[in-house]
């Protein structure tokens, strides 16, 4: 027998797939069953709509988790800008994960839920990282994580055409510095 958070992963994680490719709001709860490997009504067992899918799928594709493993890790300054540049751009180098993230940025009105965790990220979490990379926190500081996490985030849509991603997260964090 199945545990019950192993079923619920799998079709969070079937989810992420079905989004990936259709958008939240092309794909059906059909294909999300269908590619999971379990019937339809075991998915609002889980989940009681397809929009509190639709929020846990969103709530994962944002760099909560690159932002939370990095704070924990013990690094500062320097080493921990690059260690969460490098897992940022590892988790949005894949087309799903991409995807994934900007269909919850552009849906983040839609979903106070969504527009929290966001708002989770850009303020208190953001504020951490400032606090660990720079000792101390004020607007220059603030300013300067939202800038290093809107340059990873243009490097994940497009990258820079003739520089490698080493150099790329390189010169970023000279910049914030």
């Amino acid at each position: 027998m199945r545990r019950r958070g192993d079923v619920r992963e799998r079709i969070v994680e079937a989810a992420m797939r079905v989004f990936a490719e259709k958008g939240f709001f092309n794909a059906t709860i059909d294909q999300v069953a269908r590619v999971a490997g379990v019937s339809k009504g075991l998915v609002f067992w889980y989940f009681r709509s397809k929009d509190e899918l639709i929020k846990e799928v969103a709530k994962r594709s944002l760099p909560l988790d690159v932002i939370s493993r990095c704070l924990c890790s013990g690094l500062k300054g320097r080493q921990l800008l690059r260690r969460m540049a490098e897992e940022y751009v590892r988790k949005y180098s894949c087309d799903a994960n991409r995807s994934l993230l900007f269909q919850a940025l552009s849906i983040k009105s839609m979903y106070p839920a969504i527009e929290k965790e966001i708002s989770e990220v850009c303020s208190t979490l953001l504020d951490r990282v400032a606090e660990e990379v720079y000792g101390s926190l004020d607007l220059d500081k603030r300013v300067r994580v939202k800038v290093f996490f809107g340059a990873l985030l243009c490097y994940a849509l497009s990258g820079v055409e003739g520089v490698d991603t080493n150099t790329y997260i390189s010169k970023v964090i000279e910049i914030v510095m």
